[in-house]
């Protein structure tokens, strides 16, 4: 490879990383921590508005407003930006996980265990597929890292509804 070639290579490389920089990087255990304060604030807003509300408006706030911060990267910083609200989500999806088993009691919990290895395996699948490991690229990985946030989210939301209906508590 020529000198000039060479440099040329390393500018682009030099270049490539400045601009994989710019982008928000994963956040911090505190910074989830925050985040997941904000989500619960807006559930709690939706939650309690005269119509009900509707819980997925809540969906995306953290990813937008990383979106809104992105100056380089491209659908890799905006995948960065779903994982990073796919985090937040996961965290309120176990502790409202952890609130289950007091309020199903252990036959109705163990039941909802089996239907949670099957939502993972659904997750899991169905976000993978949009992302084609024959043909990987960048399109692939932000759409399957949305369908992980979107996914995530919806299912949070669906706990937490299970855990407030009083259908659902274990007999006294």
């Amino acid at each position: 490879m020529s000198r000039t070639r060479l440099i040329n290579a390393a500018l682009a490389f030099a270049a490539l990383t400045i601009s994989n920089a710019a982008a928000d990087p994963l956040l911090t255990k505190a910074q989830i921590a925050k985040a997941a304060h904000k989500i619960e604030a807006c559930l709690k807003k939706q939650y309690e508005a005269p119509s009900g509300g509707q819980a997925t408006k809540c969906v995306g706030i953290v990813k937008g407003e990383c979106d809104d911060n992105i100056s380089a990267g491209g659908e890799a910083a905006h995948a960065t930006c779903s994982d990073n609200e796919t985090a937040v989500w996961d965290v309120l999806l176990n502790k409202t996980w952890g609130e289950l088993p007091d309020e199903l009691g252990p036959e109705r919990f163990a039941a909802l265990k089996q239907v949670q290895k099957l939502w993972l395996s659904y997750r899991t699948a169905n976000c993978g597929f949009l992302n084609d490991p024959k043909n990987p690229g960048v399109w692939g990985m932000m759409l399957s890292a949305d369908c992980r946030m979107d996914e995530t989210a919806r299912r949070t939301i669906e706990l937490r509804d299970i855990l407030s209906d009083p259908n659902f508590a274990a007999p006294e």
